[in-house]
């Protein structure tokens, strides 16, 4: 996995589409996280059930689980590139889709990167903020209230601080692969911020 020698972390607004009123969560997150365990991330934030199928777009590239039946499918897999990879700390168009049948379709931006050490890099991730609770949990019952609090429990559960056996709390299973990733670009300088666009 490429690890840059100047850590970051990553902050990133997370926004359902064509939703009203808006369902959106505020996450910061390592450089090292893999779109993978982005995955589960943004699923412990939203606190909705979105299944297990899901997928990325990058600058145009799909990143999720290649079909094995199928050699000439295009998608990436998701477990083998991380955030500082794929973004460098640049604003790239982001998508992410999860669910059957494509499922639920959320916009990602990037609204910093911010220099941080190995110790404040296991604390995360972290939720901080949010609106509305996200599907099916949106009913009569719960209304508009979004429960900030749970949902910052079930993200800091993932977190490796949380976690001291392993070096995370994704399985094996879905941590990156080390074998035959690109070359990454340098490390993006210290204290970059990308404004919301």
């Amino acid at each position: 996995m490429f690890v840059s020698k100047n850590r970051c972390s990553y902050q990133l607004h997370i926004q359902l589409q064509d939703i009203k009123p808006a369902i959106w969560r505020r996450v910061v997150v390592a450089d090292t996280t893999s779109l993978a365990q982005l995955h589960r991330i943004i699923q412990a934030a939203m606190g909705g059930v979105m299944g297990q199928r899901f997928a990325f777009e990058v600058a145009g590239q799909r990143y999720g689980a290649p079909n094995p039946d199928m050699p000439e499918d295009p998608t990436m897999d998701a477990r083998r590139y991380t955030l500082a990879q794929l973004m460098q700390g640049q604003p790239l168009p982001m998508r992410y889709s999860a669910g059957m049948a494509g499922g639920l379709h959320h916009r990602i931006k990037l609204e910093a990167c911010t220099p941080a050490d190995p110790a404040q890099l296991e604390q995360l991730p972290e939720c901080l903020a949010g609106r509305s609770p996200c599907p099916p949990y949106a009913t009569s019952l719960t209304g508009n209230c979004f429960d900030l609090a749970a949902a910052q429990q079930r993200v800091q559960s993932l977190s490796a601080a949380a976690n001291p056996v392993a070096p995370t709390s994704f399985s094996a299973a879905m941590a990156p692969s080390t074998k035959a990733l690109p070359k990454a670009a340098a490390a993006p300088s210290r204290g970059t911020e990308a404004a919301m666009a």
